[in-house]
């Protein structure tokens, strides 16, 4: 336990021992009482290693203030302490009175010197002990006064030269100020120390390694970490300064510099490191800097090992407003309208036909939301039945139901923590799971499958229907409450048929990714001349359809120049119900090229030699784009 050390030059009642302990209540720290020692050397044998704060007076004080790095605090001598002791000598018939104390025990008491009639006072400040013993002898000599008020030393003294000498005491209230201020000194310790220590726990389990310096560029605190990468710095003392051991120039300029610089790359012991320098400053006065070392390979092994987790597990948003490609106004105001989604925690519920690009805006306004940095998490409710919607949305616990991972699984509610949870086809969910949802939106709490306790959640739900919601509902077919817990915010996605403004800017960016996706660049003179056979189309399947439209022109079309008259031609075909070319709505487009190349081959009259260098591609990249119907 930390101990207060009180050392007073008079003994100390046991009414004021016992008001001082009160003053400490329930605080972890206890009092050691002691009378001054002379000389004031054996008052160091005094202070143990529990020893916190000396609480003392006088002379002794300035001596342990110099003596000791312990916190000293000063008891100090009152006016009215000086007051009394004068009284009290003066009513034992002392007249001449000579009050001695060492040097700033006495503040502007100048006005208690007197000579008035037969009372005489005299107030004399010292500095060093000899000059004061042998100033008091020389008033013994010449019995200029009758009697010496003073410290410990100046009354010792007095008595040595038979001058009538008398302790000053102080009273009860410049005791109990002393300890106050101890035990302030002692709780701004403590607190300073745990913050240290919480630093220093911080510091340990940073993977990165950390060192923090003063003012002075000394070194104050480091981790492991930085003892691995820098080991010179297992010798390193606190008093040691940071151009003892970093010699590097650069370092010490990032440091010298006063200003954050993040991840500034630099060479340190044959090594590629990010150095991050953070300069702290308190009223506006510099008082150190921390700065963090990462290797180069670390950071970039966590960030690849980060990227994969991630992508592994589909918690991403990989679009932005900016992806979404349209000219006509009434699209423009439903993109403002989602970007102004984005600002709000509240429900989103986007209605659009298929293909007209509801992901597309739910990625969107996830990205642009305070929630970006968390995960987007996707499902599409109309490819799972109730059972397996609980398990993925729910998770579940081990042993759950036969085929379960062991240890269980955390769901999709739980995996969109913090994040946004995007249910598409949501028109599709069964209405018996519909009240498991509404309850979960409801509580902000989900229980996996098989579990007994509630998990909290916090998540943003984007709902995408492509059927009118009021249709279901007046069919019984979707729950109402549920509808309108989820459609807070709503959005009603144009058709491509009703946009048609925008179809040739679509077609345009459908065709440079898909010549670039199938290394296969067409040239094309007048975009919107060449493309405008695009407009007669109703294209019901909106942007999906016109985007495997322009795959499909890629692949097949006959010639290095895309014009009007070829793209009719292809509209054509692909407007005739033949066998010509058929590609299943279902298909993914690896498949939908899979068959365009298996169709385009098998109608090829010639060899397979001959079908790749007509198409400009190597048998290996023919033989890869058909193994996928296998």
């Amino acid at each position: 336990m930390k101990e207060i050390l009180v050392i007073a030059p008079f003994d100390l009642t046991d009414a004021q021992i016992v008001k001082m302990e009160n003053s400490l209540k329930e605080l972890p720290y206890q009092f050691r009482f002691m009378e001054t020692l002379l000389p004031y050397e054996k008052n160091l044998d005094a202070i143990s290693p529990s020893t916190s704060a000396i609480v003392s007076r006088g002379g002794l004080g300035e001596f342990l203030r110099s003596h000791t790095s312990i916190p000293f605090i000063k008891i100090p001598v009152t006016p009215n302490d000086l007051l009394r002791s004068i009284t009290s000598v003066y009513n034992k018939g002392y007249q001449r009175i000579q009050v001695m104390f060492f040097a700033g025990i006495f503040n502007d008491m100048d006005f208690i010197e007197c000579d008035f009639g037969p009372l005489q006072i005299k107030i004399e400040s010292y500095q060093d002990q000899a000059y004061a013993k042998e100033h008091i002898k020389q008033l013994s000599k010449r019995k200029t006064v009758d009697a010496i008020i003073g410290d410990r030393f100046a009354t010792d003294a007095g008595n040595e030269a038979t001058i009538p000498s008398f302790l000053v005491k102080s009273g009860e209230e410049a005791l109990i100020f002393a300890v106050e201020q101890a035990i302030e000194t002692l709780n701004i310790q403590f607190e300073e120390e745990a913050k240290t220590k919480e630093l220093d726990s911080i510091l340990q389990v940073v993977p990165q390694a950390v060192i923090n310096v003063d003012a002075n560029d000394n070194i104050k605190m480091f981790n492991e970490q930085a003892k691995h990468i820098f080991p010179e710095l297992k010798e390193a003392l606190p008093e040691f300064n940071y151009t003892d051991i970093f010699k590097s120039e650069e370092l010490q300029d990032q440091l010298k510099a006063r200003t954050i610089q993040r991840n500034i790359l630099t060479p340190i012991n044959n090594q590629q490191m990010l150095v991050t320098t953070t300069p702290i400053f308190s009223n506006d006065m510099y008082v150190g800097a921390i700065q963090v070392f990462e290797r180069l390979a670390d950071f970039q092994k966590l960030e690849m090992k980060i990227r994969k987790e991630v992508y592994k597990k589909g918690l991403t948003a990989k679009h932005t407003f900016a992806d979404i490609v349209c000219e006509n106004k009434e699209m423009k105001r439903l993109v403002s309208e989602a970007a102004a989604f984005s600002r709000s925690e509240g429900s989103v519920l986007i209605y659009g036909e298929t293909g007209t690009g509801k992901e597309l805006f739910a990625q969107s306004i996830h990205n642009a939301s305070d929630r970006h940095a968390q995960p987007f998490v996707s499902l599409n409710c109309g490819a799972l039945n109730e059972n397996l919607l609980e398990s993925e949305l729910f998770g579940y616990e081990d042993g759950a139901f036969t085929g379960a991972l062991k240890g269980g699984r955390a769901g999709l509610f739980e995996m969109a923590h913090e994040g946004t949870l995007f249910l598409d086809e949501i028109n599709e969910m069964p209405r018996s799971f519909q009240i498991k949802l509404l309850r979960v939106l409801q509580e902000n709490e989900v229980r996996r499958v098989g579990g007994t306790k509630n998990t909290p959640i916090n998540v943003r739900i984007i709902c995408a229907t492509n059927q009118p919601m009021e249709e279901l509902i007046r069919h019984g077919k979707f729950k109402e409450d549920l509808y309108y817990r989820i459609s807070t915010l709503t959005l009603d996605l144009l058709p491509l048929r009703n946009r048609k403004d925008d179809i040739i800017p679509l077609a345009t960016v459908f065709l440079n990714k898909e010549m670039e996706r199938e290394n296969r660049f067409l040239k094309i003179n007048d975009a919107k001349s060449a493309l405008r056979p695009l407009l007669s189309m109703r294209w019901d399947g909106n942007a999906r359809e016109l985007q495997n439209f322009m795959k499909r022109l890629v692949i097949t079309y006959q010639g290095s120049v895309i014009t009007a008259d070829g793209v009719h031609l292809l509209l054509n075909k692909a407007k005739k119900k033949s066998g010509e070319v058929t590609i299943p709505i279902s298909t993914s487009f690896k498949e939908m090229e899979s068959h365009l190349w298996a169709q385009l081959y098998s109608q090829f009259n010639g060899t397979k030699e001959e079908f790749c260098n007509h198409y400009k591609i190597s048998q290996t990249t023919l033989w890869r784009k058909l193994s996928v119907q296998k």
